[in-house]
């Protein structure tokens, strides 16, 4: 006997086909983004002064899991930074030349064997002096520095160190955002190729690392001028600052403090060059806590949505 279907049942056949086709369709796109997203094997990197952000379902799920360590190593007055996510390590400065030891010592500890991104904020010793011990004991993915305006037995090292390993420096010139662990990245370049007075100081890289609702920027050494120029950059608000110049005062520190407005802050110092009681009056009316890497190294944990701080003494 033959089946007949009536025309009703063809409609909520037709329907349920329709309904298929759209989820199928759906899916594959996801499954599409995700493995675009898989077969990535370096961070993407703009270097135009224009960032586009792109906002996806999978990016969204990624900055939720993904946690941030931050480490300010304690080293004199002078910078080095650790930054590990889940699958990437960034180094911003590298400490003095006699200090470099406990800075390598730090990341083989943490298993790390790659550093992706080595930062160079500017050439002073007590950030470029532990380079060549980074890229002579680790493989290194991009070296991204300022201009150079002076020379120095730490920047030959660093230099010759370079070129054993096969690599080039990246000198910023114009805002660059990459992006790793659905953690956000960028470098605020000088804008001046000159300055009237500590062109090394103010010819400092500004970073500014943001997970989530929370962010950290790296000041650097930038003095009066080159802060006159981040008082006119838009986005640099921060959870954490690093506080510029080792804490030291100057005519633009109370302005900056109070345009970034950081509920924390750190400040890289030591008992021979110790920062300015000005600074520290400025941060606590400002009602910033502050850190001072010369009491032990200050571990910064983020997420998308918090921020736990300790120092070990």
């Amino acid at each position: 006997m033959k089946r007949h279907i009536s025309k009703f049942k063809i409609t909520i056949i037709a329907a349920l086909l329709i309904t298929f086709c759209l989820s199928a369709c759906g899916k594959q796109q996801v499954q599409t983004d995700i493995d675009s997203l898989e077969d990535t094997d370096n961070p993407q990197a703009t270097s135009d002064s224009s960032v586009e952000v792109t906002s996806t379902a999978s990016t969204d799920l990624e900055v939720l899991d993904t946690t941030l360590t931050i480490t300010c190593i304690k080293g004199g007055a002078a910078d080095a930074f650790v930054l590990i996510s889940d699958n990437h390590v960034v180094v911003i400065d590298t400490g003095l030349d006699k200090k470099a030891d406990k800075l390598v010592e730090f990341l083989n500890e943490q298993g790390v064997t790659k550093v992706d991104e080595l930062i160079i904020t500017h050439f002073d010793k007590d950030h470029v002096g532990g380079a060549d011990h980074i890229l002579n004991n680790f493989e290194v993915g991009t070296v991204y520095t300022t201009y150079h305006s002076k020379e120095s037995d730490d920047i030959t090292a660093y230099l010759e160190a370079l070129e054993n390993c096969g690599l080039e420096e990246t000198t910023v010139s114009e805002n660059l955002t990459f992006a790793a662990d659905g953690i956000s990245f960028t470098i605020y370049p000088p804008q001046s190729p000159v300055y009237y007075d500590s062109t090394s100081n103010n010819s400092s890289l500004v970073i500014k690392v943001s997970l989530g609702e929370n962010s950290m920027l790296f000041a650097g050494d930038a003095e009066y001028e080159r802060l006159s120029e981040l008082l006119k950059t838009e986005g640099l608000g921060s959870t954490i600052l690093k506080v510029p110049h080792h804490g030291r005062y100057n005519a633009n520190t109370e302005a900056f403090i109070k345009y970034v407005n950081p509920q924390y802050a750190i400040i890289t110092s030591s008992n021979g060059e110790p920062e300015d009681q000005e600074v520290l009056d400025i941060l606590a009316a400002n009602g910033t806590k502050t850190y001072l890497t010369k009491d032990g190294d200050v571990t910064i944990t983020m997420t998308a949505d918090g921020v736990e701080i300790s120092q070990q003494k």
